[in-house]
């Protein structure tokens, strides 16, 4: 792990590990297995996704990121828990670069805006490491991200990057479940579609872990593997430049 000042998915700061690796093989598991949680819809194709969530929707092309959030329906109001908000600036800080398949990226300029609703406060069942625990002691029901900005390339050029960052969880007597999409455009000056993120995470399991089924699909040109500073358990784990899908190693499939 290089030193910089690291991107949490949830906590306040960024990450800024790296670690090369092979990606895991599928277990044999269909897909339908692993549904994910409920209250989260994803519709995407190469330039357009649009996601629908409890109180929320996203749209993201390369004309722009839209979000709008009904804020007596966002996540679950009836816990009492209030609705956070915070943003981030990007500039100036160590953060992993992406690696796409047509270019390697480094974070020049940006935000990170961020509005989520904690549902329960209680701890998710393994295989989530112990302590990703304090850097997201809540249940996210749901979690709205998104990064806009500037990056440049190994040669020097400037692209524009559009990023959401999702998560939908939810925790009942029954089980966990948790959804886990990140989506992306890299732009050139030109208004092409250079690179594209497309990591989708599904994870479904017993109350306190019982028979989990996880896995990530990925429809895009941009991963890596790294090692996460949450301890044991939060190795080489499936990540895009600065975020993770989720805290622990997971299996990808290319549909």
């Amino acid at each position: 792990m290089r030193p910089g000042v690291p991107v949490k998915r949830f906590a306040i700061t960024l990450l800024a590990a790296l670690a090369a690796g092979l990606l895991p093989a599928l277990p044999a598991t269909a897909a339908h297995e692993r549904p994910g949680a409920p209250g989260l819809k994803i519709k995407e194709n190469r330039f357009h996704v649009t996601a629908i969530g409890p109180g929320f929707v996203l749209r993201l092309s390369k004309r722009g990121l839209d979000v709008r959030i009904d804020e007596e329906r966002f996540g679950d109001p009836a816990t009492g828990n209030p609705i956070e908000r915070q943003t981030i600036d990007l500039a100036g800080r160590t953060l992993r670069p992406f690696e796409c398949r047509n270019g390697t990226y480094t974070i020049q300029t940006g935000t990170f805006q961020r509005t989520w609703r904690v549902s329960q406060f209680a701890r998710r069942p393994l295989p989530y490491p112990e302590g990703f625990a304090g850097s997201a002691p809540g249940i996210f029901t749901p979690f709205v991200g998104t990064l806009e900005g500037t990056v440049t390339d190994a040669d020097g050029r400037t692209l524009r990057f559009l990023i959401s960052d999702l998560v939908q969880e939810v925790l009942t007597g029954d089980g966990f479940s948790a959804t886990a999409p990140i989506h992306g455009l890299f732009i050139d000056e030109r208004g092409r579609v250079r690179d594209r993120i497309s990591l989708v995470g599904r994870f479904n399991s017993g109350r306190d872990g019982q028979n989990a089924i996880y896995g990530i699909e990925d429809r895009g040109t941009c991963r890596q593997i790294a090692d996460l500073p949450f301890g044991p358990g939060s190795e080489r784990a499936v990540v895009t430049g600065p975020l993770f899908v989720f805290p622990f190693s997971a299996p990808v499939t290319v549909p």
